[in-house]
């Protein structure tokens, strides 16, 4: 069959006739994938700059910590008295919600995390994470370790919504070589925008672009086939997105914040999970790269962390999602032991991970601070980040994760989350 102008042309309009936001180009068209046994899923909120973990998770039995801290130090500069975890360990103050967590068994802490050869560049360390690959030249293979995850368990039929990334642009951490996972800002937004020059046409004119998309033969030649298919498929996963979130309610308990409006996206998207079956969210915020006054600032960035994973946690329970739920929350490096002259901190290494929900081995820690730690630099890692995802893709979500992690890496054989 030879592709003639027409058929170009109409392929073509049927895609170009509404403008859209970005889509994923699918494979295939499918029902949810069902390589997992249960609706289990995993939300990964990062904390981009570099989240000081000395000062998230008080070390206020350890002297040093009050020592190389003057100014900076919670134990006598903060207004508010800190949440004791357990006589020796306190949070943040502007971390309530996370207390409540941990008083009810849902929340664990990941001492010193990281990876060997740590490095301090924000671009290099992200990358490290979001690859999952330490030697990234040798060992990578271009794909993120949710690409892998993607590729692996959601591309036998292709899902587009196996993995979806939130509020993030197209992260590294979701490139595949196979499955081109969901990237958008809000499901209001993933759809086929009105031209403003034939607002009262917009219904028509996306019903016959849609006709022509399921009735025209698709044309063979390479090029005019990807447009015809990208623009079937485009209609058919906004369709899908539209209709699987089209119930949700709003619970209206969100904080207006960057993070609290993606987590809101996120529930608006479990909605639809049992057509979906979505099992990773990818999503997050910026501004922990607190080289100066760093004591107001981190305030204000934790209680917005705080705010938005407690308002998803509580929705998540009243929708009696949170057993199935579990929410990580993970930074690219810590910070140093020392406070600098600008009041703030430098880049560290080892950094410590909440890990919460209603199946997590709450209320309890892995790993410690001792004394020599804080004496350094900054701390150095006991637990490999990628030995904490293993534990939650394996034992959370129920697949094998040596797919995902193509490079050696250091396993303590100590990270039991759940």
């Amino acid at each position: 069959m030879t592709c003639t102008r027409r058929q170009f042309l109409r392929g073509a309009l049927a895609s170009a006739a509404l403008t859209i936001t970005p889509l994923p180009i699918l494979r295939s068209a499918s029902a949810a994938s069902n390589a997992f046994p249960d609706k289990k899923f995993l939300v990964v909120v990062n904390l981009l700059g570099g989240n000081d973990g000395l000062n998230t998770i008080v070390p206020a039995h350890l002297q040093p910590y009050v020592d190389r801290r003057p100014a900076l130090n919670l134990l006598e500069n903060s207004a508010e008295a800190l949440l004791d975890l357990d006589g020796r360990y306190r949070l943040h103050p502007a971390l309530a919600g996370f207390k409540g967590m941990w008083d009810a068994g849902d929340l664990h802490v990941v001492h010193k995390v990281g990876y060997p050869n740590q490095n301090l560049s924000h671009f290099t360390s992200q990358n490290i994470y979001s690859f999952g690959v330490r030697d990234i030249g040798s060992n990578g293979d271009g794909r993120g370790w949710l690409g892998r995850f993607a590729d692996t368990y959601c591309a036998d039929p292709v899902e587009p919504l196996g993995v979806v990334a939130v509020g993030m642009g197209r992260p590294k951490d979701v490139q595949a070589d196979v499955t081109d996972a969901l990237t958008l800002d809000t499901v209001a937004g993933f759809d086929f925008r009105e031209d403003r020059d034939w607002r009262t046409d917009h219904a028509l004119r996306r019903i016959v672009a849609r006709r022509v998309l399921e009735d025209e033969t698709p044309p063979e030649q390479p090029a005019a086939l990807a447009v015809f298919g990208s623009g079937r498929q485009a209609h058919e996963l906004a369709e899908r997105v539209q209709s699987g979130t089209a119930g949700w309610v709003d619970p209206g308990t969100y904080p207006g914040t960057t993070l609290g409006n993606r987590l809101k996206e996120v529930s608006r998207l479990l909605h639809g999970r049992d057509d979906f079956g979505t099992k990773v969210f990818y999503t997050g915020f910026g501004g922990f790269d607190t080289h100066s006054d760093q004591l107001g600032r981190h305030a204000s960035l934790l209680a917005q962390l705080d705010g938005a994973v407690g308002a998803f946690a509580d929705d998540m329970k009243a929708k009696g999602m949170w057993e199935d739920c579990v929410v990580v929350v993970i930074s690219e490096f810590g910070r140093r032991n020392f406070e600098n002259g600008s009041r703030g901190t430098d880049h560290g290494h080892g950094n410590a991970f909440f890990v919460a929900g209603g199946g997590v081995s709450g209320g309890a820690f892995t790993g410690d601070l001792v004394e020599a730690d804080l004496e350094g630099n900054q701390p150095d890692f006991s637990y490999d980040f990628r030995e904490v995802y293993a534990d939650l893709v394996e034992n959370h979500l129920g697949v094998p994760p040596d797919p995902l992690f193509p490079e050696t890496y250091p396993r303590t054989g100590d990270i039991r989350l759940l």
